[in-house]
């Protein structure tokens, strides 16, 4: 039933969104490398928090594996470590020949 709920919750947003395409995007947006790294930084550790969250409260507490948290942390860095430099590159790709304002 949680994968069903979170299944649902994203459709929910990718739907929202295809309808919605300049929802949440303020027309004065600030550009630039500070608020585009700021962003990525925020969305990497407010991510990362959820994610032990979620393995804190389920694993931890209701199941009762008191090893799954260690084991989040560890795999929890590994792809933080990886996707960090992802979302530079694809923001690098993104300013040199993304879309451009008519």
């Amino acid at each position: 039933m949680p994968v069903a709920s979170a299944y649902a919750v994203l459709a929910g947003v990718v739907l929202y969104a295809a309808r919605h395409p300049d929802a949440g995007r303020p027309v004065d947006a600030p550009s630039g490398w500070r608020p585009r790294l700021r962003l990525i930084g925020v969305t990497i550790v407010g991510g990362y928090a959820v994610f032990l969250g979620i393995v804190l409260v389920y694993h931890t507490w209701l199941v009762g594996q008191p090893r799954a948290l260690r084991s989040a942390l560890r795999g929890g860095t590994f792809v933080a470590l990886v996707y960090v430099p992802t979302f530079l590159a694809g923001s690098v790709l993104e300013a040199r020949f993304g879309r451009r304002s008519a």
